[in-house]
């Protein structure tokens, strides 16, 4: 019994372990921060194109008072519709982890999204990184692209635990 306790807790410590080292934290904007991008709309979408990142990672929106993060479906986000915010942080900084699929932030305040304060990311499944989308070509219409948003995929807390129990019948099983 106290051979499984023991093998328990290593593939619990790995499971933690492995989670925690392939998350990454990134700064939204780099030195510029989340702010009126003086470049316009293509400065967040350029930022993201730099970046693979995925499920697990943490986006630090750096801001002071007079902004906002919103997170937005896709057709809000093409067209700075703030009518139907999905989360909003109005006190930076914000840290968002990211869940696997396509998020998309805005800036709630006055024309900062019109004006370029809006970033998209596509965040991958552990193991497979992808990139962010193509920037749009207008941030202030409607993109006409009617393709459904993605199912929701389960958090990376889930993931692990879900794995963390699987690997607990494995052993318990090839002990009985």
């Amino acid at each position: 019994m106290a051979s499984l306790v023991a093998v328990i807790v290593v593939v619990a410590a790995a499971l933690v372990q492995a989670a925690a080292a392939s998350a990454k934290t990134y700064i939204v904007g780099d030195s510029l921060g989340w702010q009126v991008p003086p470049g316009g709309v293509v400065v967040y979408s350029d930022w993201a194109s730099q970046h693979k990142f995925m499920a697990g990672d943490i986006l630090v929106f750096n801001f002071t008072s007079g902004h906002s993060v919103a997170t937005v479906s896709m057709d809000d986000f093409d067209a700075c519709n703030t009518d139907h915010v999905i989360t909003l942080k109005e006190n930076g900084p914000v840290n968002y982890t990211l869940d696997s699929g396509d998020t998309y932030f805005i800036c709630l305040v006055d024309d900062h999204c019109v004006e370029g304060q809006q970033l998209a990311v596509t965040a991958s499944a552990i193991g497979s990184p992808t990139s962010s989308p193509a920037p749009r070509s207008s941030p202030d219409g409607p993109s006409g692209n009617n393709t459904p948003l993605p199912l929701p995929q389960p958090s990376l807390a889930t993931r692990v635990i879900t794995t963390f129990v699987i690997s607990i019948a494995l052993v318990i099983t090839n002990f009985c």
